[in-house]
């Protein structure tokens, strides 16, 4: 089946709308972080970066920033039992009832672009924080890079984990193999260079005053591409919805169609491979 009609390549459909994933239906929305988590563990290898795992005390004050499903919580509680962690979320709604966390856990409301609250200022030795893609405004991180900075202690580390859709491509078994709609999507996820600030996350930390900075640039094996177009079909299954919400229904519709076509170039042997960066830094003593 061939994509008709190409559809505006970037997200300025959903401006003005707040974040356009997760509406009405937060367990499908749930369901995909968790596979997302799943997918981004086996990618990379690990929640914590070596570099910093081997700097950590022995009992570290952890938090992770946009926590989700609190699946990276639960994870590293299960890996560092005498750590103490914090998950910290605007919506809590798809986190675990507190009864059902592991005891070293605690979840609070958190908006990242407000200050911070008395109580984390300089509190922690490692942040974690994972696609905020969708939170930073006007392609600029730096309020929310502030905002980590206050909460860490002199010396702590950050790692901020992020989709690069720059180098974003579309995978074939063969070269000859037709994939007009994951192109699209292709197109899609950069957005017109929307998101194009995931690259240069290391510049921004630097300027906000972060030492040793380090960038790591991870692509999914072949044997996880499947899985991972299925989740980025998700994650644009997810956008058509949002879509309809805000009144958006032509647009919506041409997105759903987009998706099921995209299903059927991946059966095909073909899958939209979007790269992962990893930035690690630490606050100067």
């Amino acid at each position: 089946m061939k994509a008709e009609n190409p559809l505006p390549n970037d997200w300025t459909l959903s401006d003005g709308h707040g974040y356009i994933l997760n509406r009405d239906r937060s367990h499908a929305a749930a369901s995909r972080l968790n596979l997302q988590y799943y997918l981004w563990k086996s990618a990379l290898g690990y929640n914590i970066h070596p570099s910093i795992l081997r700097s950590l005390p022995p009992s570290p004050l952890i938090a992770d920033v946009a926590c989700g499903t609190c699946l990276w919580l639960i994870d590293v509680s299960h890996q560092h039992p005498t750590a103490h962690l914090d998950g910290f979320d605007l919506d809590l709604r798809q986190a675990p009832h507190k009864n059902w966390l592991p005891q070293n856990i605690n979840v609070h409301y958190c908006d990242i672009l407000a200050d911070v609250p008395d109580p984390a200022v300089a509190k922690y030795d490692y942040i974690h924080t994972r696609l905020l893609v969708l939170v930073v405004r006007d392609q600029d991180p730096k309020p929310v890079l502030r905002n980590l900075y206050q909460m860490l202690k002199p010396g702590g580390y950050l790692q901020w984990d992020e989709l690069d859709t720059v180098n974003a491509c579309v995978r074939k078994v063969s070269p000859t193999l037709k994939t007009p709609a994951l192109d699209q999507l292709r197109e899609w996820s950069w957005a017109e260079g929307r998101h194009d600030w995931t690259v240069r996350l290391a510049d921004f930390l630097t300027e906000e005053g972060f030492v040793d900075v380090k960038t790591d640039f991870v692509k999914e094996g072949e044997e996880l591409a499947r899985a991972f177009v299925e989740q980025h079909l998700l994650t644009a299954e997810e956008f058509a919805e949002g879509l309809v919400k805000v009144g958006q229904r032509e647009a919506a519709g041409k997105y759903f169609r987009l998706v099921g076509e995209a299903e059927e170039e991946s059966v095909r042997g073909a899958a939209l491979c979007v790269p992962r960066v990893v930035c690690v830094a630490r606050k100067p003593l």
